[in-house]
C-alpha cells in the first residue's frame, strides 16, 4: 500500500474527469455506461509499470 500526495490526488482527479469525458463522447463506450474511477486509473498505471519492468 502507498500514499499519494495532495498534488498527486488532484492530478489523478483531473485525469479521471478527462478520461470519463472521453468515454462519454465515444458512442461505442457510452452505451455501456462505463465509469472511470481512480482505482481503474491507478490499476492501469501500476499494471503498465509492471509490464515495462518485466521487459528489462
Amino acid at each position: 500500500m502507498f500514499t499519494l500526495t495532495d498534488q498527486a490526488i488532484a492530478k489523478l482527479n483531473q485525469l479521471v474527469a478527462k478520461k470519463q469525458q472521453e468515454v462519454n463522447q465515444n458512442p461505442d463506450l457510452a452505451k455501456y455506461h462505463v465509469r472511470v474511477t481512480k482505482s481503474n486509473i491507478l490499476e492501469a498505471m501500476l499494471s503498465k509499470s509492471e509490464t515495462l519492468k518485466r521487459k528489462d
